[in-house]
């Protein structure tokens, strides 16, 4: 996993509750208090994990609440951070079919051909008629904001869409199956 998604999460608790729920974070999560987390490097799922367990429990919150906080903060983030991504489509369709490109682009910078290909390997669209079908594939388990994000996007396009999970790795499944349904 590259380094955004730490980052954009420590951030994101520093925002909300200080610097030292930050730091508290990082010690519950046996991660060094002086790691600064990069955009161009990998770092190890497992200890995503543990970086959201320890949100959920410094910030006494549930891992649902702690997704849609995130996706609220990520997706602003993202707007404000590539703003074109979000004007080369005309509508969230044509953006969802592009995002595991721009999800893959960021392993570019990722030297280690293995955790490249871990990066690589998360994320599937195939086109369903109108709708799209999205195969994802995580130990971190992070459909949730996915699916989140999705909605965000559907919104800001005013699209009239739902995204729901058939399958998913939370319940055993091997990956993660959401559909996104255009009315």
């Amino acid at each position: 996993m590259v380094g955004l998604i730490q980052k954009l999460l420590m951030d994101l608790i520093e925002e909300s509750a200080g610097a030292e729920a930050s730091a508290e974070v990082k010690r519950r999560a046996d991660v060094p208090a002086d790691r600064v987390f990069r955009m161009d490097e990998f770092y190890d799922d497992e200890e995503w994990r543990r970086l959201f367990a320890a949100t959920c429990e410094v910030l006494n919150i549930t891992p649902e609440q702690a997704e849609e906080a995130f996706a609220d903060f990520f997706f602003k983030d993202s707007q404000r951070r590539w703003p074109m991504w979000f004007k080369m489509s005309k509508n969230a369709r044509e953006f969802l079919i592009r995002q595991p490109a721009i999800h893959n682009g960021f392993a570019t910078g990722v030297r280690d051909a293995e955790a490249r290909q871990a990066i690589t390997d998360k994320f599937e669209v195939k086109e369903n008629g109108q709708d799209l079908v999205v195969h994802y594939r995580s130990p971190n388990k992070l459909c949730g904001l996915y699916m989140k994000l999705a909605e965000r996007t559907i919104n800001l396009y005013g699209d009239n869409a739902t995204v729901h999970e058939k399958r998913c790795s939370k319940n055993g499944d091997a990956e993660c199956e959401i559909h996104v349904q255009w009315a």
